[in-house]
């Protein structure tokens, strides 16, 4: 399920990432993971869900973010 819009989808459908020591990384097998949809990358809560996610402050996000972008368009 995605965390942004709440969508059930396929596994393949989406990005599974998870937050180790305040940065995004595509997920390794060990530890809590989440699942963001691909249409979820460029919505507006995905700062908001982020920073509650991955217990970070505002200014991070942003960074955060962009990391995201940039795992969906380049796979890693």
């Amino acid at each position: 399920m995605c965390v942004v819009c709440r969508g059930r989808l396929s596994q393949a459908e989406m990005l599974r990432l998870q937050c180790k020591n305040n940065e995004i990384i595509p997920f390794c097998g060990v530890g809590r993971s989440f699942y963001i949809c691909k249409s979820c990358i460029n919505n507006k809560k995905l700062d908001k869900i982020i920073q509650r996610i991955c217990k970070i402050d505002k200014e991070k996000t942003k960074q955060i973010t962009i990391k995201i972008k940039e795992i969906e368009f380049y796979g890693n």
